[in-house]
C-alpha cells in the first residue's frame, strides 16, 4: 500500500494510490506498506530513486546498509511493534532520503508510524522537506521507545514488590510456589522485550549519526538531531540498567525457590529424626527372642511407650531450643 503526503499550497494532504491513481505532485513523504513489485516499480518510475527490496536490504554487509548514493541516502533501523501483545518484535524498516522527500518501506504497522501520519497533517509547516519529515519520524520512534521502556520499569516495579513483599498477606507469601512461576515467566517477558529495545536503540543511533552528517541538513536540524540521539543514548543506557535488574530479580526469585525447597525439605527431615527414635525402639522390641526380660514385665508396655514418647519430645525440645524450629 502507497500513502503519499504531498504540499499542496501551504497544506499537505495524504492519499492511497491505487492502480489507477494519478501519482500526486510534490510529495512530502512517501509510506509503503508490504510493497508488491508493482508498487516498487512505480516509485522508481515516479521518484527516480532506486528501491531496494528488504531482501536486498540484509544480504548487504551491515555497514553497508547506511550509505549515499546519487545525492540519495539509504538508511535502515529495526523499529519495535506489537507492544501490546504478548509477543513484540522488531522489524527493519528502510529510509530512503532525499532532498524534497522520504520513502519509508515497512511490512509492519508501528504506533510511532500512526501518530506521526497525524502530526504531519496538522503541522504542515514544519515539514517541509525529506529531512525535516525523518526527524520528526525518529522523534516519535524514539518516543515510543521511551514509552516501552517505561513499561518494563512499572513491570520490573511490580514483579519487586511481589518478590520483596513483606507484607504477611502478599500473594507471594501466601503461595510461594503458586506465584513463582508467573514470576518468572513475567520477567522472561521483560528481558526479551528490553533485549529487543536495547537492539532496536542502537540500530537507532546508528541511522541517526549517519542522517547528521548527510547533505541537506542545516544547523537547526543538526540541532535537533544531537538532542535526539543525546535521548536514544539515555534510552541505552537504561536499557543496560533494566538488564542487570532483570538478572538481580531473576536471581532472587531462584533463591527464594531454593528457601522454600530447603523448607520443604527441612521439615520431612525434622519429621524423619522425630520418629527415628521411637521406630528404633518398637522394632528392638518387635524381635523374636525368647529372653527378653521386659517382656515379662507388667510395666513393659507402658514404659515403652513412655520411651518412645521420650526419644520424640527430646528432639523437639532440642531443635527448639536451638531455634531450628
Amino acid at each position: 500500500m502507497l500513502t503519499i503526503y504531498a504540499r499542496e499550497g501551504g497544506s499537505l494532504t495524504s492519499c492511497i494510490i491505487e492502480p489507477n491513481t494519478p501519482f500526486p505532485e510534490n510529495p512530502v513523504w512517501v509510506d509503503v506498506y508490504a510493497p508488491t513489485q508493482e508498487e516498487e516499480s512505480l516509485l522508481q518510475e515516479q521518484l527516480k530513486v532506486d528501491i531496494p527490496t528488504g531482501e536486498e536490504i540484509w544480504k548487504n554487509d551491515v555497514l553497508s546498509r547506511l550509505h549515499s548514493e546519487d545525492g540519495v541516502s539509504y538508511m535502515y533501523a529495526s523499529i519495535i511493534t506489537k507492544m501490546d501483545t504478548p509477543y513484540p518484535k522488531t522489524s527493519p524498516i528502510t529510509f530512503i532520503l532525499a532532498p524534497n522527500f522520504l520513502v519509508t518501506i515497512r511490512n509492519i504497522n508501528p504506533t510511532s508510524f500512526k501518530n506521526f501520519s497525524t502530526r504531519i497533517l496538522r503541522s504542515p509547516q514544519t515539514f517541509l522537506s525529506g529531512p525535516d519529515v525523518l526527524e520528526g519520524l525518529m522523534e516519535d520512534v524514539i518516543t515510543r521507545v521511551a514509552h516501552n521502556s517505561e513499561v518494563v520499569v512499572q513491570e520490573l516495579d511490580s514483579l519487586s514488590h511481589k518478590i520483596f513483599g513483606s507484607d504477611p498477606s502478599s500473594e507471594f507469601q501466601k503461595n510461594p510456589s503458586l506465584v513463582m512461576k508467573d514470576t518468572l515467566r513475567s520477567l522472561g517477558a521483560c528481558a526479551d522485550l528490553n533485549s529487543q529495545i536495547n537492539e532496536s536503540l542502537h540500530s537507532i543511533s546508528r541511522l541517526l549519526s549517519f542522517f547528521r552528517e548527510t547533505n541537506g541538513v542545516n544547523q537547526t536540524l543538526k540541532a535537533k538531531i544531537n538532542i535526539l540521539i543525546t535521548d536514544s543514548k539515555a534510552l541505552t543506557e537504561q536499557s543496560a540498567f533494566l538488564s542487570d535488574k532483570v538478572t538481580f530479580q531473576l536471581d532472587a526469585t531462584l533463591g527464594m525457590i531454593n528457601v522454600e525447597q530447603n523448607m520443604i525439605i527441612k521439615i520431612f527431615s525434622v519429621v524423619a529424626v522425630f520418629f527415628l527414635p521411637p521406630t528404633l525402639v518398637s522394632s528392638i522390641y518387635g524381635m523374636n527372642f525368647h529372653h527378653m526380660p521386659e517382656l515379662e514385665w507388667e510395666i513393659g508396655y507402658p514404659v515403652a511407650i513412655f520411651l518412645m514418647l521420650l526419644c520424640a519430645v527430646g528432639p523437639f525440645i532440642f531443635f527448639r531450643k536451638r531455634g531450628w524450629l
